[in-house]
């Protein structure tokens, strides 16, 4: 090979080197940069997905609160064969208190005494505003202030089970349907063997047994708390409910979290048709609270946990009870107002003429 030509090869060959220093440094530096950006969309879109999953667990649990509240009120004052109008109203001074007739005193005479108020209420006026005289032993540190205080009575919707299968310590309600039963229409009690009065439509002059069917009796209490678990802050939905378990006694239960206030309205039944005249934010006596025939439900729902960067100033309507406004660090929590009208069925059915 002549000399020129392989000089020309070799000279080829040196040119093929690596990169130098300031091309590798450069190299990395848009790496780098790719790298950071990538990284900055991740975690935007990763503090979106969970904003997005925020809002919407605070959506479905203000959805499911008015979900949950919508259907027991529309079973409060059933009792199954037991029409309660012809029942005379409660005659203990204390019935909405803490004591005699309380909503949650275990006493089978109390609830028998409370059978005609389906619905009973514990009114805060304003979301600046404490309940006053609060049922079965809550407190401050128990209640959240500014929202109201449900009760509702009816008994189980379930098949009724035979007298003879009654648990004691379970509080049951008996309905006679027998026309010759005449000493009373209905008795509530918790121990099984009181429950051998009451008879069944087929009943004759002498027959005893098998006697009038028996239904669990409930009784719950609904309330927001301003913690879902010791002291941690989350506002929750909670309930107070005769225990079905056999103990006698009452048991909360939380619900719903993220429930920050809780309104409602009555809607009163004046002239009997079984069609709210008009809605109040409590009653006065029990012939008020024995005409609600239909509740207006009021719920701002909250995220549990604060959003970076967001300050709420929106104002939310609460009804009568007027509006909220955050404030301060409440204004750094995303939140949502939810209103429903509802028609309690069984005492406004009662009304409804033929």
């Amino acid at each position: 090979m002549p000399h020129s030509i392989h000089c020309h090869a070799f000279r080829d060959r040196s040119l093929q080197r690596g990169l130098s220093l300031v091309e590798l440094m450069i190299s990395i530096t848009i790496g780098l940069l790719i790298l950071s950006a990538m990284t900055t969309l991740f975690v935007n879109q990763s503090k979106t997905r969970a904003e997005l999953d925020k809002s919407n667990r605070m959506i479905d649990n203000g959805r499911y609160a008015l979900e949950l509240l919508s259907e027991n009120l529309r079973l409060a004052g059933f009792y199954g064969e037991l029409d309660p109008s012809t029942i005379d109203l409660p005659i203990r001074a204390n019935n909405l208190g803490n004591s005699a007739g309380g909503p949650c005193s275990t006493d089978p005479d109390d609830m028998s005494d409370a059978i005609r108020l389906h619905v009973q209420g514990y009114n805060a006026a304003t979301v600046a505003a404490a309940i006053a005289s609060p049922p079965c032993g809550l407190t401050s540190a128990s209640l959240k202030g500014g929202s109201d205080i449900l009760v509702l009575r009816r008994a189980d919707t379930s098949d009724p089970i035979p007298q003879a299968t009654a648990t004691d310590g379970i509080h049951y309600i008996q309905v006679s349907s027998c026309p010759l039963d005449t000493a009373a229409t209905f008795m509530i009690e918790n121990a099984a063997d009181e429950f051998e009065v009451l008879r069944p439509r087929n009943c004759t002059a002498t027959s005893t047994a098998p006697y009038a069917d028996l239904r669990r009796f409930i009784v719950q209490t609904y309330f927001v708390s301003p913690n879902n678990s010791g002291s941690d802050g989350i506002p929750t939905l909670k309930r107070w409910e005769l225990d079905p378990v056999g103990s006698g006694a009452f048991v909360t239960t939380p619900l719903v979290e993220g429930i920050e206030y809780f309104q409602v309205e009555y809607g009163q039944d004046t002239d009997s048709d079984g069609v709210a005249d008009s809605y109040v934010q409590t009653c006065a006596d029990n012939t008020c609270w024995s005409n609600i025939v239909a509740m207006k439900l009021y719920v701002i729902a909250r995220n549990i946990e604060q959003t970076a960067g967001h300050s709420d100033a929106k104002t939310y309507d609460l009804g009568l009870a007027g509006t909220y406004t955050p404030s301060g660090n409440d204004r750094k929590y995303k939140r949502h107002a939810y209103m429903q009208a509802i028609r309690l069925v069984n005492p406004a059915s009662r009304r409804e003429a033929p």
